[in-house]
């Protein structure tokens, strides 16, 4: 059972942590010394919402994974809250469940020991981790460089596209990297080469600068407001992309003069270039459309900062079982 130490605790125990695969994510809240078990499993269906799901993964009852559970926080002595918020993959809702709990135990773990490798500026075995992206075409020319370490106060954005210069300078604040861009396109036509091709590289450049990911948080999930929006990101630098968009909008701009349904093509841009995978997921409306857009740039950059963030109890290696994400 897990007991406080005989020192002072430096943090309360107590963690939220939520976790993608894919089309699935699922949420853990935990309590190292809350005692009182199982208080919330929320799995079910193990399949598409509205369905019976699935009664097995493989040889596998999915009716076990409660009994598991309930069992482990019990006997643990802790206080456990298990949601399931996206999916329709029963192997990958009970995946995504076991690696919320894992990075959940992990960061209350910490806490008590006043431990916050999400926020952490240990230095990266692959440094520099940087990277420079030129892209021409007929319709755009944009250069990007890209730093994660660099100096965050030098950072430039010039695309053309106002709302979009903002959307990537949240971003950049956020993640706290370092990043120029400068970019120009068929404006006259319309703003979606532009705003597509600009997010395309700086996906590609994040992608870069990552690398093979050694000694990354790589998992990471966050909330961030703007006026009164608030919307959540959850990030795996996975190597899987994919983007769950739960945004919802109804104007023609956002921010003036970005197409509203440039904002989820912005997104999946920056996501399947960057190899990764992200669920935006809006908590509460804002004002207008431009705080709800400005939230979830927030919290992608706030998440993306986690994620690069560096653990120096990995070593090295690679945040993954496989000891690769490559493969």
């Amino acid at each position: 059972m897990l007991r406080e130490g005989a020192g002072e605790r430096v943090g309360a125990g107590r963690a939220r942590f939520a976790s993608p695969l894919d089309e699935a994510y699922a949420e853990c809240e935990v309590d190292l010394y809350g005692g009182g078990g199982l208080e919330t499993f929320a799995l079910a269906p193990y399949g598409r919402p509205g369905t019976r799901g699935r009664s097995h993964i493989g040889t596998y009852p999915t009716a076990l994974t409660e009994t598991f559970w309930r069992a482990l926080a019990e006997e643990s002595g802790m206080s456990l809250r298990l949601t399931k918020r996206r999916g329709d993959n029963a192997h990958h809702i009970v995946e995504s469940t076991f690696k919320a709990f894992a990075r959940g135990l992990r960061a209350a773990m910490d806490s008590v020991e006043g431990i916050d490798v999400y926020d952490s500026k240990t230095p990266s075995e692959e440094a520099p981790r940087k990277s420079e992206i030129k892209r021409s075409t007929k319709e755009t020319s944009i250069d990007v460089e890209l730093d994660l370490d660099g100096d965050a106060s030098t950072s430039k954005i010039s695309t053309g596209i106002v709302a979009l210069d903002g959307l990537l300078s949240s971003i950049q604040r956020e993640a706290n990297i370092q990043l120029v861009i400068n970019a120009s396109g068929d404006l006259w036509i319309d703003d979606h080469h532009t705003a597509e091709d600009v997010s395309i590289a700086v996906g590609q450049a994040l992608n870069k600068a990552l690398a093979t990911k050694k000694g990354c948080n790589r998992m990471g999930s966050a909330m961030s407001t703007e006026g009164d929006a608030t919307v959540e990101c959850v990030m795996d630098l996975s190597n899987r992309p994919y983007l769950g968009y739960g945004l919802e909008f109804d104007c023609d701009k956002v921010g003036g003069d970005l197409s509203v349904e440039m904002v989820e093509h912005v997104f999946m841009s920056l996501a399947f270039n960057g190899q990764m995978t992200v669920h935006l997921i809006e908590h509460s409306r804002g004002a207008n459309e431009d705080e709800v857009a400005t939230a979830a740039a927030k919290a992608f950059g706030k998440c993306l900062r986690q994620c690069a963030a560096i653990d120096p109890r990995r070593a090295g290696s690679v945040a993954s079982s496989k000891g690769t994400l490559s493969v």
